[in-house]
């Protein structure tokens, strides 16, 4: 390299000199340069001369178009296939070896077959490899792919936490985490947090279908649908069936056992400690107390003893939910998932969950958007960064992780703003004095150089905000007292058993009541009698004959057609005389902008379209909102939204909830749904839950004692 001293004084040359000197400067400048970017690429290849990035991108292109399917297939091969694989690769080498030196080609030696020769279909459905490989091609149809960073050596047999670097997952090409670790710890139980969109779901299914690295010794149960409606089963046979895998792991046991007569002696020692992972299995799924934890499951989450010995094919949708959660309780798998595990559960079923989950001693991975669950389940909690996408942990229950990522974000904004002030200082030196005197101008090219470098370094980003969406629903103008009257109301299904009997309950433009109770006591009956969806069989329902009711279900997308675009939705049934103009902004204001206002509804999440059709319920502009579970599909913001609205709201409000959040916030009355009765309840919603829990520990205690 060249160098020149800067003390040196221009005057000290003379012309050619200095013509000479410049041009030797600018040369040696630009070797200088090249080497230093030569250099740069050697240390950021590893000296082999490979490009990282390119490789990366073509990775990622070839994975979004389906390649790499042997790659993704030779992850997942069992130890014996690894054995017959490697030694395929040995003979080849061998073989090419002896046809360059001349040697006769020795005869080849029946062997297993290469796992090249293996298909998926060779494999059990019903092995634990067997259900891996299912779940992976589920992936690929659903156009989900995922990439992580590959790492030297295998896990752990023994290993029970999960620790990925550099992990990317992407639907239908859209990166929805990038370069993120992924770190779950044996004995946490980690709350999945993020907006709605966000991709937790998706995240989740990656996980189950152990699209990274997780060790074989954690088996995982994905809870995402609903129990078959079968006639040959009942509710407590479906929960005992999962009992299969004592079978599966006695056989398992066996083999392990025959195993460790011909295996060396670090072989023995792995083996010895898988068979103890198994015998501790076997203890816990012991078939003597099978079927009282099978019971218990089940009482707990609301099954009376005649519900339990009914077929599954007898129950709606929203109970074949809880046989399945019940299936999920009861095998007690190492790592478990649930996604929203609360929506299809009334009060009394969430209050015990709650408690059952608070000591789950494996790994327990939930999406969840009460507040109030997650602060009495949660040791951890992990939020889905839209913004940066990537995963962001925080030790503690919810309202810890308020309080931590609030003390965060102060600090950051502060760096934040100070290398903001920082950076403004040195562009403004340099633009007053980069065309000063040579001292200046020196100083000023130093101010560049410190520029360069603070930026080359990696500058603090804004904190992440969550939105705060301005929800609204217009005054419809007031109306007469009573606005709404239930008479001596009486109502039961045909051939069926009587609901309601002598039910005496008035709503007014002032009303904010939450409507709480057992599932089946007559909850979303109640409000189909008040919107004339249902005839009493006794008594009379009066309404106002100006009263406008608008009404969100717990089956709100039926009020949409899924197969058109927000846009074209509002504009040809919603708002078909409003310009588009007039449109794009009601949908923004719920949470509907940019690219989802123009993509197809049933793409969207559920969350997403919830917010759709509060948007619509705001042009109806009604004076009676009554609400069926509106926080199931929404996030954390989207409820503070709602819980505004509402407070703000000039007209009347029913809802019914489990959300303690927002009874809490909304309600000012509570009004109880049981024994054919609407009675009002004497206490406020933290009330009604220690009482609730004190009589759902009685009612087990019963149960447990016959």
């Amino acid at each position: 390299f060249f160098f020149r001293d800067e003390t040196i004084s221009n005057t000290l040359c003379d012309p050619y000199n200095c013509k000479m000197s410049s041009a030797a400067q600018k040369y040696n400048e630009k070797r200088r340069k090249a080497a230093e970017a030569a250099i740069e690429k050697e240390l950021d290849t590893g000296q082999d001369g490979i490009d990282f990035d390119g490789l990366l991108k073509q990775d990622t292109k070839d994975a979004a178009m389906g390649k790499g399917e042997q790659e993704l297939f030779e992850k997942k091969m069992s130890k014996e296939e690894k054995k017959a694989f490697q030694k395929a690769k040995r003979e080849a080498k061998k073989k090419e070896k002896n046809k360059k030196a001349g040697k006769p080609e020795e005869e080849k030696k029946e062997e297993e077959p290469a796992i090249s020769n293996l298909t998926i279909g060779d494999l059990d459905p019903n092995s634990p490899e067997g259900k891996a490989e299912a779940l992976l091609e589920e992936l690929s149809r659903q156009n989900i792919v995922t990439t992580f960073e590959a790492k030297k050596g295998a896990l752990h047999a023994n290993t029970r936490d999960i620790n990925v670097s550099g992990v990317s997952v992407a639907f239908h090409g859209q990166l929805l985490i990038e370069e993120t670790q992924v770190v779950i710890n044996y004995g946490n139980r980690y709350g999945f947090i993020g907006p709605n969109g966000s991709g937790k779901s998706t995240v989740m299914k990656a996980l189950a279908a152990r699209s990274i690295p997780i060790p074989s010794a954690l088996d995982i149960y994905y809870l995402d649908c609903e129990y078959p409606a079968r006639d040959d089963i009942t509710a407590l046979q479906a929960v005992m069936e999962s009992n299969d895998e004592v079978t599966h792991l006695e056989e398992k046991a066996t083999k392990l056992n025959d195993d460790m007569a011909e295996a060396d002696e670090a072989q023995q020692i792995e083996i010895q400690a898988n068979l103890e992972a198994i015998y501790d299995r076997l203890d816990q799924l012991d078939a003597s107390t099978a079927e009282s934890r099978a019971t218990t499951i089940l009482f707990g989450l609301g099954f009376t003893i005649a519900m339990m010995n009914q077929n599954t094919c007898e129950f709606s949708g929203g109970w074949r939910m809880r046989v399945s959660l019940a299936r999920a309780l009861f095998i007690e798998p190492e790592f478990l998932l649930l996604d929203e595990p609360t929506n299809h559960l009334d009060m009394d079923a969430v209050l015990w969950l709650e408690e059952y989950l608070s000591k789950w001693t494996k790994i327990l991975f939930f999406v969840c958007h009460s507040q109030d669950f997650m602060n009495t389940v949660c040791t951890h909690i992990v939020r889905l960064d839209m913004t940066y996408k990537k995963l962001r942990y925080y030790s503690g229950n919810y309202d810890t992780y308020v309080e931590t990522r609030r003390a965060q974000d102060m600090v950051q904004m502060r760096q934040y703003e100070a290398e903001q002030r920082d950076i403004a200082d040195i562009k403004d030196f340099i633009a007053r004095f980069g065309h000063g005197t040579v001292k200046m101008v020196r100083q000023a090219q130093a101010r560049e150089k410190l520029l360069e470098k603070k930026l080359a370094a990696g500058l603090t980003p804004l904190p992440e905000e969550d939105p705060q969406w301005d929800w609204s629903f217009p005054d419809a103008g007031q109306l007469p007292v009573p606005v709404l009257a239930i008479e001596n109301v009486g109502f039961a299904y045909p051939g069926g058993q009587e609901l309601y009997r002598q039910v005496d309950f008035g709503v007014d433009l002032d009303t904010r009541v939450a409507l709480v109770g057992p599932n089946g006591a007559g909850k979303t009956t109640l409000i189909k009698l008040m919107t004339g969806d249902l005839i009493p069989t006794r008594g009379q329902v009066k309404r106002n004959g100006h009263l406008k009711i608008s009404r969100f279900t717990q089956h709100f997308e039926e009020k949409l057609d899924l197969t058109m675009t927000p846009l074209d939705f509002f504009k040809q049934v919603v708002m078909p005389k409003e310009s588009i103009e007039r449109i794009r902004p009601l949908l923004g204001r719920y949470g509907c902008t940019g690219d989802q206002q123009s993509q197809i509804m049933g793409e969207l999440s559920a969350g997403q379209k919830a917010r759709i059709v509060f948007a619509i319920i705001a042009h109806e502009q009604p004076h009676l909102l009554l609400l069926d579970e509106p926080t199931n599909p929404l996030d954390m913001e989207s409820i503070d939204a709602l819980a505004r609205c509402l407070k703000k709201f000039k007209g009347g409000v029913l809802m019914i909830s489990h959300d303690m959040r927002l009874i809490s916030q909304c309600a000012q009355e509570i009004y109880v749904c049981d024994n054919k009765q609407v009675t009002k309840y004497r206490g406020d919603i933290m009330d009604f839950k220690m009482h609730t829990r004190k009589e759902n520990n009685k009612k087990l205690a019963q149960h447990m004692n016959g």
